[in-house]
């Protein structure tokens, strides 16, 4: 299956099932640069580990986690709703959240309820 064709389905699914018009293109943008980033990895690789290996790109190039998982749910619905097929198991490097720390939380909420 060419881009083209990746696009139109993914466009036919968001559109039948009635989803926003941002999702929809929001979904054909990650499917877009997930097929432009699958061209370059050997065929034989099974649908999983493209993903992961997108995923783990992704995570490599700094992106914020809610982008990654934006990425993800995007090639996830592509799989599940246009073609058919039930990704499992996915293993990839996952951005993460940055975590504050109790004592910074509670130091900025003091300084916020004393100005």
């Amino acid at each position: 299956m060419n881009v083209g064709e990746a696009l139109k389905r993914v466009t036919d699914v968001v559109r039948r099932k009635h989803l926003a018009r941002a999702t929809e293109e929001c979904y054909r943008g990650w499917l877009k640069r997930y097929c432009e980033f699958v061209v370059q990895l050997p065929a034989h690789l099974p649908s999983e580990q493209k993903l992961e290996r997108f995923l783990t790109a992704l995570a490599l190039e700094d992106v914020a986690a809610s982008t990654q998982n934006q990425a993800f749910n995007a090639i996830i619905f592509f799989y599940r709703e246009a073609l058919g097929v039930e990704l499992k198991n996915i293993q990839s490097l996952r951005a993460r959240r940055p975590e504050i720390a109790e004592a910074e939380t509670n130091a900025f909420l003091d300084k916020m309820y004393r100005a």
